[in-house]
């Protein structure tokens, strides 16, 4: 019986729901394509866009191609600012395009195909975005340009889940005139096509995919004949991104698409590029990446695979193969496999359909991979129990009651659905239907029968199928709450802990040379201490000893043209006491520098103030005059607390500060103990937080320092992206009156996160297990309201002190934030003078202070006696 069911999963797991692209005028799953192109605009406030209609057009002739996609003409929608002679089309007003948006969503089935391409431009339009059709005016927007709400809208009944929207939009195409505009909101384009992402439980809609140009904040780059962003596309449809497996099989699918973009945008962009900004211009995409379904055909290759099918299916008809060997040989044979037991499968398929392997001799090799992916009982069982001791943790932790059943339900089902088939097997389904009443043996069984199922395969063996079932699992629970697998732990806890070994240096891939770029050493790390200056171009990587300190076989020698940024940071760091050596271009250097590197321990700074002096260190003294000190916490990691101490306990002993301003923007949080610690330096007795655990007794934490700082004005400033611990502290300050608050309302997360370590696979479950409480009661967890202005979550600035910022200044302010951490060359001039960056939320928190230090000093002190 299991050899049937494993049968029946793997035909499951390599079947082709669609018939190849270029039969999709016959019977089965149709292709509904919506194109939409606008190369000038009746309002001339809105800028000209010059190849959108020629992409539009391409992309027509492509998908109506019949050896691509073979469309019939009536299920294309060709929308144009400019009637085209030689194709049916529409004008690209606003009517027509949700007409014919409506049309494509309500049309489509399931497994239909649905193809929304939009080429044009678009303005902000309050906090959303819009579309401008041919008839659109930037003045008249509200009226006349298509609403990010009603694309939305629409959208939601879509019934298809193979869905592609490609995207070339730029937001700011225009002239706005004397009306002030607000900057585009490049999240929304997330917002429009695969919903509202702000709630906890959200996950994207299956089966959709958006290929973004750019964020639509940069205008995507011209070639020749096309955009930059569509002849990619072009190119990666027509076949040159059908190389998934050991060969091309003739079908152009959606994880093919990802993967070509993601290698050939890049190189266009330094190819074409004229000015950075330009080689830089990356593109997105949205939604899953798992995606396999086809899009179109690879003719080079698509009327072999053909006329190898028709061979196959004529053996099988003499032959007399069983309805199941038939089926699953028409399915290898139209698709290329992911596994490589398959990929082995359909090599022999071939080898039969070509009369080069006799079928006795292919009916034994069949046997032989059927029985070498098989996996054995016992190796499922413990799958099963390792998923459910997780899945228990998880029901006796999490901060909400969670029913056994549900969790491993969402285990399996999401498993099936990470892997090539989004199906969970039939002999399955009615166990899962019932999944909350089974009991802890019979969900053991339920999942030793799933991973048994499964079989052997690379994509989860190495306890890859532990990590997927608990990612799975924890999808469904708040987006705090996930697992962290082993390869992401170390860089997990370099955040917690803001310390790792390795060299101590930021970088980023260059844009123009596709090499490595040293974006800044951190202060005192090895790399600091060898001299590795901001600016660097890493061109190779010597290893003689690998990571862990094993010496090599032969010295490696790495180029870093072309290697992936995670690949690098991986050969970087390493055990302390080992050495790596750098192959270093430096500008004003005369040829390449060779720098020898001991890795060692490296701490991040967390604690820094409003400039670096020439020593590189930081200068907190932000107005010498009255004395008012700066300090921006950017996380609350193991060692801030005893760096910030050290940083302002002794300046205020010494009688240097007079006022102080504690900047927590854009802090996202980090350890519960850090972020009380801290509390706790500016408060006398009282009230910190209180943490209320599901299944455990609240706990409160209170002041308790001796000597806490006192007796200065305070400031404390957060903004949307200050959240968990950032938030305990402005809300302990606000609460006991000790810092007034000014900014804008911070993020909203009452949570508290445990992190324990989950020994079967040596990674991390971080779960959610207690909300918490400021000290005037309040919980301030916005997703346990709904979200209005209006509700009370987060912490609010104080009355008067509410200092909210434009998108761009607030953009601007994380750009300034970042460029300040940077340990810039002081050997050379500035490249570029920037202007000085105005800050009206610390102009507000200096005119506070200086306010209150005026006053002060105004009061006679009383005499003694």
């Amino acid at each position: 019986m299991r050899k049937a069911m494993l049968f029946g999963l793997v035909g499951c797991l390599l079947g082709v729901i669609a018939a190849p692209p270029a039969r999709a005028a016959e019977a089965g799953p149709k292709a509904f394509v919506v194109l939409v192109g606008v190369k000038d605009y009746t309002d001339k406030a809105i800028k000209d866009r010059v190849h959108t209609e020629d992409d539009a057009k391409a992309l027509y002739d492509l998908f109506t191609n019949k050896d691509y996609l073979n469309t019939p003409a009536d299920h294309v929608k060709l929308l144009l600012g400019t009637k085209d002679e030689k194709r049916p089309s529409e004008e690209a007003t606003k009517d027509n395009i949700l007409k014919a948006l409506h049309w494509a969503i309500t049309k489509a089935g399931k497994d239909d195909l649905v193809v929304f391409a939009f080429l044009g431009q678009g303005a902000p339009f309050g906090e959303r975005s819009c579309f401008f059709g041919k008839d659109s005016t930037f003045k008249d927007r509200a009226k006349d340009a298509i609403n990010a709400g009603e694309i939305e809208k629409e959208l939601e009944s879509l019934k298809s889940e193979r869905f592609v929207a490609l995207i070339d939009i730029f937001f700011k195409g225009f002239d706005a005139g004397k009306e002030s505009v607000q900057e585009p909101n490049p999240m929304d384009l997330y917002k429009i096509f695969l919903g509202n992402d702000d709630k906890e439980d959200h996950q994207a809609p299956a089966g959709r995919v958006v290929f973004l140009a750019t964020n639509g904040l940069k205008q995507g780059l011209d070639l020749e004949k096309n955009g930059l962003f569509t002849h990619a596309i072009l190119d990666g449809l027509k076949g040159k991104a059908d190389k998934e497996g050991y060969e091309a099989d003739g079908v152009v699918t959606v994880d093919e698409l990802v993967k070509h973009l993601e290698k050939q945008v890049p190189e266009l962009c330094r190819t074409h590029g004229k000015t950075k900004e330009e080689k830089e211009l990356i593109h997105h995409v949205l939604g899953s990446r798992f995606n396999h379904f086809a899009l179109t055909s690879n003719p080079a290759v698509a009327a072999d695979a053909q006329k190898r099918l028709d061979k196959f299916s004529k053996l099988a008809k003499e032959s007399k193969l069983s309805p199941a060997i038939t089926e699953e040989g028409q399915q290898l044979l139209s698709r290329m496999p992911k596994l490589l037991a398959h990929q082995s499968l359909r090599k022999n398929y071939q080898k039969l359909a070509d009369g080069d392997l006799a079928l006795a001799d292919f009916t034994k090799a069949r046997d032989q991979i059927y029985a070498d992916m098989k996996l054995r009982r016992a190796d499922a069982v413990s799958y099963a129990r390792t998923v459910l001791l997780a899945a228990k943790m998880l029901r006796d932790n999490y901060v909400k009651e969670q029913n056994l059943g549900d969790l491993v339900g969402h285990s399996v089902k999401g498993l099936c659905k990470r892997i090539e088939d989004k199906k969970v097997p039939q002999e399955l389904k009615a166990r899962l239907d019932k999944v909350k009443t089974l009991d802890e043996e019979e969900l053991k069984d339920l999942l030793s029968d799933t991973r048994e199922l499964l079989g052997k395969r690379e994509d989860l063996d190495k306890s890859k199928d532990v990590e997927i079932s608990l990612l799975m699992m924890t999808t469904h629970l708040d987006p705090y709450t996930t697992y962290i697998d082993k390869e992401t732990l170390g860089e997990f806890k370099r955040g917690t802990d803001a310390t790792f070994t390795g060299i101590g240096i930021q970088i980023r891939k260059d844009s123009i040379t596709d090499q490595l770029l040293v974006v800044t050493p951190i202060k005192g790390s090895p790399a600091y201490k060898a001299g590795l200056k901001a600016g660097d171009i890493i061109t190779k990587l010597t290893r003689e000893t690998d990571s862990d300190g094993t010496r090599l076989d032969q010295t490696e020698v790495i180029d870093t043209k072309g290697l992936p940024l995670t690949d690098a940071v991986s050969k970087i760091l390493g055990k302390p006491g080992t050495k790596i050596t750098l192959t270093v271009v430096r500008e004003g250097a005369d040829k390449p520098i060779d720098t020898t590197i001991t890795r060692g321990s490296v701490q991040v700074e967390t604690v820094m103030g409003h400039k670096r002096r020439d020593s590189d260190e930081w200068d907190y003294v932000i107005d010498p005059e009255n004395k008012i000190c700066y300090v921006r916490v950017t996380s609350f990691a193991r060692n801030t607390f005893l760096d910030l101490d050290k940083v302002i306990t002794p300046m205020v002993e010494q009688g240097a500060v007079k006022g102080l301003i504690l900047d927590l923007r854009f802090n996202p949080g980090g350890l519960l103990s850090s972020a009380s610690d801290i509390s706790d330096l500016f408060i006398d007795d009282g009230l910190i937080v209180t943490i209320k655990p599901r299944s455990s007794p609240e706990h409160s934490y209170t002041g308790k320092r001796a000597g806490s700082l006192l007796n200065f004005p305070m400031v404390c400033m957060v903004n949307g992206g200050s959240a968990s611990g950032s938030e305990i502290v402005s809300a302990c300050l606000q609460d006991h009156k000790r810092a007034v608050i000014i900014g804008e309302r911070s993020y909203g997360k009452g949570s508290v996160q445990n992190i324990v370590d989950f020994k079967p696979t040596g990674g991390q479950l971080k779960m959610t297990t207690a909300s918490f409480w400021r000290p005037n009661g309040k919980n301030l967890n916005k997703s346990s309201t709904k979200g209005t202005d209006e509700e009370e979550w987060g912490v609010t600035p104080d009355k008067g002190f509410l200092v909210e910022l434009s998108r761009k200044e607030r953009d601007d302010l994380a750009v300034h934030q970042r460029d300040i951490e940077i340990i810039a060359r002081r050997d050379l001039p500035a490249k570029e003078v920037k202007e000085p960056f105005k800050d009206r939320q610390l102009d507000k928190a200096l005119e506070y202070l200086r306010g209150q230090i005026k006053t002060a000093s105004k009061v006679e002190p009383k005499k003694a006696g």
